[in-house]
């Protein structure tokens, strides 16, 4: 998980217990709050910019207040980031409330003035707008936080009544999971729908306010600002991922069916869901806690990437140390840390090497400030992680870990379901929002219910959504895994055609990947690596890789597709010319990569471990 703003911290996953959620949505006062810069500001920003020579004393008042306030919301960023660090990696106690330079870097005088900077073009319009939507972030977040610490309390405490007992709100997915009769899970989950109605209604409140805050623009306006989505250009992405896996899925539900619930496909309901993503027991005992870090240090060590300087992994296993990745950058990219508990599973190999991905990403930025290195869409990182991530579903990285053909087959099957699920649960996810919950008009539950069901293939009903918000949320998470899915399996066809082989054993595709990565957020990610419509066709690629072909299991078979016509979304970014990002005057528009500064006064309390030696990692002859 990494670290942007306060609010963006914590998710929701379907069909697994919601995350508590450590704080909330965002925005500012809809009069202070700064104006999106269009996509023909973010190709010339040389048309807005104030000549840096300028002699008018107001812009130098404006360019040197606006040099401050960065000053300040880095100050801030850090000390959040060590704070976090602390609670995250030895079970401090964590007050998101503390102050620490908040109140002065969120005055109304403060925000007004940027906005004033970004009116007149005293600074890059895009660094100034990172910086204006972190600050619009931070003030939601803090106009929210009593709604949003009620709801973690509520969440932490909140049982439901079944067959007579109480049961904990957190255990319904491992409950779920567990139960072999049908019945029995569909009266479970029944029951648990008093307890999501309040959840339900909690967030819905907290919505309300947010809304109030943000009037007259909405909380997904906002989201869609944030994460720099075009909301119709992700509806036809979205559309486009239901299309092109549409078969895949079907086939997918038929077996695990058939292998487990032995229900009719038309009988199943969300309640089958989590025993249905069950990963098995098999599966599971080829990632132990042990050979996970010790995997991920060898992967690195083939690309030429271990060990460097500026980039700590913690990957003890103390009791009291948050088992979730956490990736943060108190110092820059000089100063980015990963923290890490393994417990053992296929999902904790995934999560590790996800957030290597994302810490990659961050060391690696030299464009040298802070607005284009800490702020700004995540997408390029988190597509990264993605990247790295699919490595427990390539046969030939499996392979060089020693495991068998017969383990390698059952591992990419797991990795295959899990896969679709996630693409076809976020699709879903951004598909109600923007159509449901945005029009929340009378039909809104029914098109919701109707949209699930067609995802995910198991019949959700209107009664069923009375828990919409816990399954949709609300910083658009599930535009940012559509992309990072997208563009993820983009980077590895590129990577591997371009290195003749497994990108992961090849320094040269490392040298790719750091020099797409020193941009930071300085260039729109989609102008880096790929329209997502294009993207869109390599995922749909690496879905017929790893769907089972022929005769198996009950003789499901599926053809050869033809190629997606009209579902490839026409975005209007295009490239930008290369000879302007790389070597343009920064008053002309680009950026010249200049070494990070090293901290003169500020001295880190914690001090980086040395890196573990790199090990062979032991064979396994299988997997029982």
């Amino acid at each position: 998980m990494m670290v942007r703003s306060t609010w963006d911290r914590a998710g929701t996953v379907h069909g697994m217990p919601l995350r508590r959620r450590i704080i909330t949505a965002l925005l500012l006062l809809a009069a202070l709050a700064c104006p999106r810069a269009d996509t023909s500001v973010k190709a010339d920003r040389s048309a807005s910019v104030i000549d840096a020579g300028t002699t008018d004393p107001e812009a130098e008042r404006l360019r040197v207040a606006v040099k401050a306030l960065s000053s300040e919301a880095r100050a801030f960023s850090r000390a959040l980031d060590e704070r976090l660090w602390a609670a995250w990696t030895t079970g401090a106690s964590l007050d998101v409330g503390a102050d620490g330079g908040r109140a002065a870097l969120l005055a109304p005088e403060r925000r007004a003035m940027l906005s004033l900077a970004i009116a007149q073009g005293v600074d890059d319009p895009h660094a100034l707008e990172h910086l204006a939507l972190f600050l619009e972030s931070e003030h939601l977040a803090e106009s929210l936080r009593p709604e949003t610490e009620a709801i973690a309390q509520l969440e932490a405490s909140l049982t439901f009544s079944f067959e007579g007992k109480d049961v904990r709100w957190a255990d319904l997915t491992r409950l779920l999971a567990t139960e072999k009769s049908a019945l029995k899970r569909k009266a479970l989950w029944t029951a648990s729908l008093v307890a999501a109605a309040k959840l339900d209604a909690a967030l819905a409140a907290r919505e309300a306010k947010a809304a109030q805050v943000l009037a007259p623009r909405t909380p997904f306006v906002f989201a869609t600002e944030l994460r720099d989505v075009d909301p119709e250009a992700m509806r036809r992405v979205a559309e486009g991922v239901l299309l092109v896996t549409s078969e895949a899925w079907r086939l997918t539900l038929e077996r695990l069916n058939a292998g487990d619930t032995k229900l009719p496909i038309a009988s199943l309901t969300r309640a089958d869901l989590p025993r249905l993503m069950r990963v098995p027991a098999d599966v599971e005992l080829a990632f132990g806690k042990k050979q996970i870090p010790t995997r991920a240090i060898s992967t690195l060590s083939a690309l030429g990437l271990y060990g460097l300087k500026g980039l700590s992994l913690e990957l003890s296993e103390g009791a009291k140390k948050n088992p979730l990745p956490l990736t943060v950058t108190p110092g820059g990219p000089e100063d980015v840390r990963l923290s890490f508990r393994p417990l053992g599973g296929l999902r904790d190999q995934q999560l590790l090497y996800s957030e290597l991905g994302v810490a990659l990403a961050l060391r690696h930025v030299t464009v040298g400030r802070f607005e284009f290195e800490r702020l700004g869409d995540t997408a390029l990182a988190q597509a990264s992680g993605a990247l790295f991530a699919s490595l427990v579903g390539d046969d030939v990285w499996l392979q060089d870990q020693g495991l068998q053909e017969p383990a390698r087959r059952a591992i990419i099957d797991a990795f295959a379901v899990q896969r679709l699920f996630q693409a076809r649960r976020a699709a879903a996810a951004y598909l109600v929002r923007l159509d449901c919950l945005e029009k929340n008009d009378e039909g809104a539950n029914a098109r919701a219910a109707a949209i699930f069901t067609r995802a995910l293939g198991v019949l959700h009903t209107e009664a069923d959504m009375v828990r919409v918000r816990l399954d949709v949320d609300e910083a658009l998470r599930s535009a940012t895994t559509l992309r990072a899915m997208l563009l993820g399996d983009h980077l590895r066809s590129q990577l591997d055609g371009a290195v003749g082989g497994p990108w992961f054993k090849s320094e040269a595709a490392a040298r790719a990947l750091v020099e797409l990565w020193r941009a930071g957020s300085s260039v729109p990610v989609e102008a880096r690596v790929v329209p997502l419509g294009d993207a869109l066709t390599a995922f749909w690629k690496r879905t017929l890789e790893l769907t089972p072909v022929g005769q198996r299991d009950g003789g499901l078979a599926i053809a050869e597709w033809p190629a997606p016509k009209t579902v490839e979304p026409q975005l209007t970014i295009r490239p930008w010319p290369r000879e302007r990002i790389m070597s343009a005057p920064v008053r002309d528009g680009g950026w010249v990569p200049r070494p990070w500064p090293q901290p003169k006064s500020v001295e880190p309390r914690w001090v980086p471990r040395p890196w573990p030696q790199p090990q062979r990692v032991d064979a396994d002859a299988g997997v029982p």
